[in-house]
């Protein structure tokens, strides 16, 4: 059981490592295991709640664009759906059709997330018997491999504005397997988004906004499994996870314009690894 001091650290930390490339997943779990002593059974479900603050920190964010698309929703089922185009290339000569295009890359992207992360996160969920050790040294191995991407993706050149199929595939993909606890999913999902030659602030703004979905619906699993259990506590790691996600956002993407945070998330991993030495 947290005490209201440590629920309170873990939603500043989720917070605040939300928006950089080196999993607050990751973190948070990581706080719990070590300082907190909580077995990774009970830390991955408690750090992929409080992703319900973050989340509420991107949806305000993130509102205009949003309600243009929660707007052009009708008209996108009925001309889109029901005339069987999903799979139309578009041509992007009109903003609706720009809209449509990145509607339908948050869809097939979610879809394909859910698939591979689904399985991905109720395994490692229901692992109880896996030790904190172990757990531990896995995080410090897959935050130097999301390091790596990031360092390899650097260098991409800019092209694209607008994501297609094939982004949606490859990023829907990478989002799946970023429920392996380490893996940042923003940091893959950018990683991604640079290796198909977008330029960092695009890459960054579909990052944010094709979590949204996502992490809605490993809430509503984890609400529906009954796994995280909704009281005071976690509900004051909730708010302190939308306050100070809310307060970091803005600072973060533009850092992160700017910097190349490759070399910390490696560091960092190595840190991790090193400390089961300890």
């Amino acid at each position: 059981m947290l005490t209201y001091f440590e629920a309170a650290v873990l939603g500043i930390i989720q917070g605040i490592t939300e928006w950089l490339p080196i999993s607050s997943k990751a973190m948070t779990s990581l706080v719990m295991i070590k300082f907190f002593g909580q077995p990774l059974s009970e830390a991955l479900p408690f750090a992929i709640w409080m992703h319900i603050g973050t989340l509420l920190a991107s949806v305000i964010y993130f509102r205009e664009e949003l309600k243009k698309i929660i707007k052009r929703l009708p008209v996108y089922f009925s001309e889109t759906i029901l005339s069987g185009r999903l799979n139309k290339k578009m041509d992007f000569k009109t903003k609706e059709n720009e809209e449509d295009s990145l509607i339908s890359f948050l869809i097939i992207a979610t879809f394909l997330t859910g698939i591979i992360g689904l399985p991905i996160m109720l395994f490692v969920v229901k692992k109880a018997q896996i030790s904190g050790e172990l757990a531990t040294a896995a995080i410090g191995i897959f935050l130097i491999l999301t390091g790596l991407l990031q360092r390899i993706s650097a260098d991409a050149k800019s092209m694209k504005k607008l994501p297609d199929k094939r982004d949606a595939f490859i990023v829907g993909i990478g989002q799946g397997f970023a429920a392996i606890p380490g893996i940042s999913r923003s940091g893959t999902t950018t990683g991604l988004f640079l290796f198909r030659k977008f330029d960092s602030e695009n890459a960054l703004k579909y990052s944010y906004l094709m979590s949204v979905p996502a992490v809605l619906g490993a809430e509503i699993v984890l609400q529906i499994m009954d796994i995280v259990k909704v009281d005071f506590t976690s509900l004051l790691a909730v708010v302190f996870s939308f306050i100070f996600g809310l307060l970091t956002i803005d600072i973060f993407l533009k850092v992160a314009r700017k910097v190349n945070f490759s070399n910390f998330c490696i560091i960092l991993g190595l840190m991790t690894i090193l400390s089961l030495l300890l």
